[in-house]
C-alpha cells in the first residue's frame, strides 16, 4: 500500500476582494486595458439583488445595485483543471488540489503495490454456492464449503474446508496494517473504516451497533470502539493542524496579490490611507470574523466552540473548544469524596493532562474565552495579527479583547458589524417596542409584525445600497422612516430620492409634474403618530455614526453560520458526546471546509487505509455537487426567488394567526374547564 502524499504546495491564488474602490483601482485600470470592444459599451457587471421600497411603501428586489465580480488575479499552476464558478464555495475549493494531490500521488520505489480493494458486503450462503462446485485442492473429490469463525469486530474469520478431508484454509475477511513496531491489538481497516462511517454521520457506537443488529452481524466491542475512535480523533486533528498550516500560506498570498501597494484602514479614514498591512516584523494583519457556536441551545451546554474566517478568502484560520465537563472527573466523583486531600491531589495531577475542562464558567462566556485565546495565540501560532473582529453584538468578546490588548496599546483591534445581524437587531428592537408598548394589534398605523420586517428590509437595503459611504447609509435610513411617516397633511418626502426612478411614489409624482397620489393607498408600511414617536429612539440608536461606521464595508458572517452546519452535522446537538468527539467535529469541519471532501481521503491515509477509485470519484463528485448548490444559491434570481418565497410564507401564516386567534399559549383552557 503506497501512501498518497498531500503536503506539497500546489495552491491557487484567491480571487481580490471587489469593493474596496480605492484599494482595487490599480487591477481595474488594468481589465479596462485588457478588455476589448467598443470603448463606450458599459462594461459587465455582476448584480445584487436588494429590497427596496416602491411606490406603494412595499419590498420588492432590484438588481440597480451593481457590484463588479471579482477577477482572478494569479493562477500559479496553469495545468490545474480550474473550479469553475465565483461562489464562497468554488472560491475556497481553487485554492486546494487534493483531488490532484491523490491522482499524482507516486508510490515509492521501496515499497510493494498492492491490489486494488473492493468493498462489498457478501451473504456467505453465496459464496458457498459459488463453491458448490469447486473440488478439494487436496483430496480432489470433496466439495469446499465457506465456515465462518470468530469475530473481531466486523472482521470475521473465514474458513475455507472441505467435507470429505482435514483440508482447512483460513483468512479474516479484512485486512489490517502490518504489524513491524510490534503493537498490541492492531486493529482491522473495516473496524477503522466504521468508526470513521460513525464520524461521517454524525453519531457514535449506536450507529455501528445498529447496522450490525440490521445486518445479523457480530457487533464490535465498546471497547474496542473508543480505542479506535482516539485514533481516529487524532488523525482528524493532525489533518486540520496541517491544512491550517496551509491555510495561512493561502491567506498570505492572498493579501499580497490583492494589495502589492499595501491597503487603507478598514475604517476608510482619509488620513489612513496609507496604513500598512504587514509590519516591518513580518507579521501580516488581517481582518477576520468571529463567532462562537454551542453543542446544546439554551446557554445550558458543556462545550462552546470560537471560529476564526478570514474576511478576504473565507478560509477558516483557527478554532478553539471550550469543556465544562470531563467524563473522567464525572465517574470518579464518588470516590474522590472518600479519598484524603493528598489522594485527592495525587489523583488530580495525574488526569490533569487528559482532563477535558478547560473553562470555568458559564456557557455564555465561552465565546468570550475562546476570542481571547485565538487572539492571544495568533502571531505565535500563525504568524498573523487579527486587526478586525466582524461579529455581532450579542456577547462581550470584543470588549474582552479589546480590553486584552493581545498586540500592545500601540495596535487596537477594530470592531465590525456583520451587514445580516445588524438588520436583525432593528428588527427586534421593532418587535419588542411593538409587544413592551402595546403599538402592534389592528388598526390603521399600527406596527405589526409585517411591517416590522419589512422596515428591518429597508433597514438593510439602505445598508447594501450605500455600502462604503457612511453618510449615503444614514440619510437612506431616515428617508424610510419619514417616508412610512408622512401623511397627506403633513409629507416628509424631501430625504427621498428624486428623479422619475425613485422608489418614492412621491418624489416620482413630482418629477413627472404631477399631483401626488394619496398616501392610504401608496404607503403600505404608513405608521401613525403615536407608533412614529415610539420607534424614534430606536432609529436614532441604530443610525449611530460609530455603528454605521462599523457595518459600511458590507461584509458578513455568512461564512462562521455555515461552518456551524457542517460542525453539528458531525455532531448533532441531540446526542451526548465527550469533548474529544466535538474537537473531531469541529475539525473535520473546518478540514472540509476549506479544502473540500477530499480531506476526508487525508484522513484516510493519515490511518494508513488505502484510497479506491470509487472512493476518489465519489468525494469529486461531492465537491463537484457542492458548488453547483452554492452557484445556484448565489444566482440573482434564485435569491430573488427564496426570498419571495420565505416572505410569502410568512404573510401566509400571519394571516392564518390573525384569521384563528390565540389558539396557543400558557394558560388559555382556564383554571378549570372540561
Amino acid at each position: 500500500m503506497f501512501t498518497a502524499k498531500f503536503n506539497d504546495r500546489k495552491r491557487f491564488v484567491g480571487q481580490a476582494s471587489g469593493k474596496r474602490k480605492k484599494q482595487l483601482a490599480l487591477a481595474r485600470i488594468a481589465e479596462q486595458e485588457k478588455s476589448t470592444g467598443d470603448e463606450n459599451a458599459p462594461r459587465e457587471v455582476g448584480a445584487a439583488e436588494c429590497v427596496v421600497l416602491d411606490g406603494g411603501g412595499d419590498a420588492h428586489f432590484s438588481h440597480r445595485l451593481q457590484v463588479e465580480p471579482r477577477p482572478v488575479l494569479c493562477d500559479i499552476h496553469d495545468n490545474q483543471q480550474e473550479i469553475e464558478g465565483a461562489s464562497a464555495s468554488a472560491k475556497k475549493l481553487r485554492r486546494f488540489s487534493g483531488a490532484d494531490d491523490l491522482q499524482n500521488a507516486q508510490v515509492p520505489a521501496d515499497v510493494p503495490a498492492e491490489p486494488k480493494r473492493t468493498w462489498c458486503i457478501v451473504e456467505c450462503g453465496q459464496l458457498n454456492s459459488l463453491l458448490s462446485d469447486v473440488k478439494c485442492p487436496e483430496c480432489e473429490a470433496g466439495h469446499l464449503t465457506i465456515r465462518v469463525g470468530e469475530s473481531m469486530g466486523l472482521s470475521q474469520e473465514l474458513a475455507l474446508c472441505c467435507d470429505s478431508c482435514q483440508y482447512r484454509r483460513s483468512e479474516f475477511s479484512s485486512p489490517r496494517e502490518s504489524n513491524r513496531n510490534h503493537m498490541k491489538n492492531v486493529p482491522f481497516d473495516v473496524n477503522k473504516q466504521i468508526v470513521l462511517y460513525s464520524h461521517e454521520i454524525g453519531s457514535g457506537y449506536s450507529s455501528v451497533e445498529k447496522l450490525c443488529t440490521v445486518f445479523g452481524m457480530p457487533v464490535m466491542n465498546k471497547s474496542s470502539y473508543q480505542r479506535i475512535d482516539k485514533k481516529v480523533n487524532a488523525s482528524i486533528l493532525a489533518v486540520t493542524n496541517v491544512t491550517l498550516v496551509e491555510t495561512v500560506e493561502h491567506v498570505n498570498v492572498a493579501y499580497r496579490q490583492t494589495f502589492p501597494q499595501g491597503r487603507a484602514d478598514v475604517q476608510f479614514d482619509e488620513e489612513d490611507e496609507d496604513a500598512a498591512w504587514e509590519e516591518d516584523d513580518g507579521i501580516l494583519w488581517v481582518d477576520v470574523a468571529f463567532d462562537g457556536t454551542w453543542h446544546k441551545r439554551g446557554f445550558s451546554s458543556h462545550y462552546g466552540v470560537g471560529v476564526v474566517v478570514d474576511v478576504l478568502t473565507g478560509l477558516v484560520l483557527d478554532f478553539s473548544v471550550k469543556s465544562t465537563y470531563c467524563h473522567t472527573c464525572a465517574m470518579n466523583k464518588e470516590k474522590l469524596e472518600e479519598m484524603t486531600p493528598a489522594q485527592q491531589l495525587r489523583w488530580e495531577q495525574q488526569h490533569r493532562a487528559e482532563c477535558s475542562i478547560n473553562h470555568q464558567g458559564s456557557a455564555k462566556s465561552m465565546e468570550r474565552d475562546a476570542a481571547l485565546e485565538l487572539w492571544g495565540r495568533s502571531v505565535e501560532r500563525h504568524n498573523l495579527r487579527y486587526r478586525t473582529m466582524l461579529s455581532d453584538g450579542d456577547s462581550t468578546a470584543f470588549n474582552a479583547v479589546a480590553a486584552a490588548q493581545p498586540y500592545g496599546p500601540t495596535r487596537p483591534i477594530t470592531k465590525l458589524e456583520c451587514t445580516n445581524h445588524l438588520p436583525k437587531r432593528m428588527g427586534t428592537a421593532l418587535r419588542k417596542a411593538a409587544k413592551d408598548e402595546r403599538l402592534g394589534g389592528r388598526g390603521e398605523g399600527r406596527l405589526t409584525k409585517e411591517k416590522c420586517q419589512r422596515l428591518q428590509n429597508y433597514f438593510r437595503s439602505a445598508i447594501l445600497n450605500n455600502l462604503e459611504d457612511q453618510r449615503a447609509i444614514e440619510q437612506a435610513i431616515w428617508a424610510t422612516f419619514f417616508h412610512v411617516t408622512s401623511t397627506d397633511e403633513d409629507p416628509h418626502h424631501d430625504r427621498c430620492p428624486a428623479g422619475p426612478a425613485s422608489w418614492c411614489f412621491f418624489q416620482r409624482a413630482r418629477a413627472e409634474e404631477q399631483p401626488p397620489p394619496p398616501h392610504a393607498e401608496h404607503n403600505g408600511t404608513a405608521l401613525s403618530r403615536e407608533v412614529s414617536h415610539a420607534v424614534l429612539p430606536i432609529y436614532r440608536r441604530m443610525t449611530n455614526p460609530i455603528l454605521l461606521k462599523r457595518v459600511a464595508h458590507g461584509k458578513t458572517q455568512n461564512s462562521n453560520e455555515s461552518l456551524h452546519n457542517v460542525m453539528w452535522g458531525h455532531c448533532p446537538k441531540e446526542i451526548f458526546v465527550g469533548k474529544g468527539r466535538v474537537e473531531a467535529a469541529t475539525a473535520e469541519a473546518v478540514a472540509k471546509f476549506n479544502r473540500g471532501n477530499f480531506a476526508l481521503a487525508q484522513v484516510m491515509d493519515h490511518m494508513s487505509l488505502p484510497i479506491t477509485d470509487l472512493m476518489e470519484a465519489a468525494l469529486a463528485k461531492k465537491d463537484k455537487v457542492r458548488i453547483q448548490k452554492a452557484e445556484k444559491a448565489t444566482a440573482v434570481a434564485a435569491v430573488a426567488a427564496r426570498r419571495a418565497r420565505c416572505a410569502g410564507r410568512q404573510r401566509q401564516l400571519e394571516q392564518q394567526e390573525d384569521q384563528e386567534g390565540e389558539v396557543y399559549g400558557a394558560g388559555l383552557m382556564g383554571d378549570g374547564g372540561e
